[in-house]
């Protein structure tokens, strides 16, 4: 009997790229195409895209352009690009890389089972996948602790520098009770983490429901049993509301956590960049998340070098930040993107001045953040224990107070080893502030002095 075909997908940009890769690997599989992670094992190697910067178009078609090297020399009979990039440039990626045999954009995930059929020969039950299916399979790819949870396509927003819309479209939001549904799946699945995730999740609702709702769906989502952490990423400033920070402050299961891309303080800058709100509003809205939640971790971002930033508008920004005291912090270098407004915009600054200030702000926040990490020394926190490192003997970890892949973490120092503590949940001591990350030991006790198991104070609750 033939062999199933192998198909292998490269995920590559943001998490709500890789929640797309996650339901073509769903579709793929319910179409009887076999998977695997192996891309030597793969006899199609699907790409996700990313298109956002200029310079995540150079990465991705590096990548396409490595990989079409494996198809020469390997197994790899077929190579297929989707997403983004092959959405904002079509016709570049057939230039730059002919070995690729397809393109699909935004929005023809769910096509993928049949060209790959097309390309291999392949059996499929074409009636069972003609057009946008109402329910998207999907094989969570991330550690089986946490999941992204995608609750919006597209974007309403206007900002000068993004092409988001123009890539991927207006605000399409999910209903709320097939977001909850999707959610108590996940949890059952052993998911003990949601990450909710859209361009603006802030927005989420309006669509559908014509006003904002994240509010609803928060309090609907952390009411879920077994779940452990509800996370918020992408929150626009001038629309978190007051019922939304009531709903996060009222539920123990929301983590004290929320990501606000701020992308400056200055308004001359933020009006140019179509942007709402400004300093002051900002300082009221920071103020307001930390008087709900003492302990709340407010991250942000920033873009410095923007067309017509003075040395006054930096000044303005850099002291904002200091004033602030911010916990997470991300930093970008404007990037003009063609299609969108600011790529014409003039006095472009000089891509030295712009790196510049991109140190300068980032040596700012590196003294806050290690202050702010000093706070935690001598205290207990709930982590979980993502990887074990055996030649330095430790574990890289995570509280509530970060967010996967964007922040710092908790180095556990432990003489443990057992494969079986990966993804438990447990107290451990903050012992040491590092700038970034903080240093910490297990708060617990072995039951035996040379016995490798031991028992921790808090109990696991997986």
């Amino acid at each position: 009997m033939k062999e199933p075909v192998k198909c292998a997908i490269v995920s590559l940009g943001c998490p709500k790229n890789l929640v797309d890769s996650e339901e073509m690997l769903g579709w793929l599989a319910q179409s009887g195409f076999k998977l695997t992670t192996d891309l030597e094992r793969a006899d199609v190697i699907i790409v996700n895209t990313c298109g956002f910067l200029k310079s995540a178009v150079d990465e991705n078609l590096r990548e396409l352009k490595r990989l079409a090297g494996r198809k020469k020399r390997g197994k790899c009979k077929f190579l297929i690009a989707v997403g983004c990039l092959v959405s904002r440039f079509p016709e570049l990626v057939g230039q730059v890389v002919p070995e690729v045999d397809a393109c699909l954009g935004v929005g023809e995930y769910h096509k993928v089972p049949e060209v790959v059929a097309q390309l291999t020969g392949a059996p499929f039950k074409v009636q069972e996948l003609l057009g946008e299916p109402p329910y998207k399979p999907r094989i969570v790819s991330t550690p089986r602790w946490y999941a992204y949870l995608k609750i919006a396509e597209g974007c309403d927003r206007t900002c000068t520098f993004c092409v988001i819309p123009a890539i991927r479209g207006k605000q399409k939001s999910r209903p709320i009770d097939e977001l909850v549904s999707e959610a108590r799946v996940l949890v059952e699945q052993g998911v003990r983490e949601l990450i909710l995730i859209a361009q603006d999740t802030t927005r989420y609702g309006v669509d559908l429901y014509g006003k904002p709702m994240l509010h609803e769906l928060v309090g609907h989502l952390a009411r879920i049993e077994g779940l452990k952490w509800l996370r918020l990423l992408y929150c626009y400033p001038t629309a978190v509301s007051d019922r939304l920070i009531e709903v996060m402050a009222s539920h123990e299961t929301v983590a004290r956590y929320i990501d606000i891309p701020l992308q400056h303080s200055h308004p001359e800058i933020l009006r140019a960049m179509g942007r709402g709100g400004d300093d002051e509003s900002f300082s009221r809205l920071v103020e307001k998340l930390r008087g709900a939640m003492p302990d709340i971790t407010v991250r942000t971002t920033f873009i410095v070098g923007f067309p017509g930033e003075t040395d006054k508008h930096f000044e303005h920004l850099l002291n904002f930040v200091k004033a602030m005291k911010f916990d997470r912090l991300g930093v970008f270098i404007f990037s003009p993107e063609q299609g969108t407004p600011a790529f014409h915009f003039p006095n472009q600054v000089p891509a030295d001045v712009a790196k510049e200030r991109y140190h300068l702000l980032l040596a700012a926040q590196r003294e806050i953040s290690l202050k702010r990490n000093q706070t935690f020394v001598g205290r207990t926190l709930e982590v979980v224990l993502e990887r074990w490192n055996p030649k330095t003997g430790i574990y890289e970890a995570r509280s509530q107070y970060e967010a996967p892949e964007i922040d710092g973490i908790v180095k556990v120092k432990g003489e443990w080893t057992s494969d079986g503590l990966i993804g438990k949940f447990v107290n451990v001591r903050v012992m040491k502030a590092l700038p970034y990350d903080l240093i910490a030991k297990f708060a617990a006790e072995r039951r035996r002095k040379n016995d490798r198991q031991f028992e921790l104070r808090a109990v696991d609750r997986i």
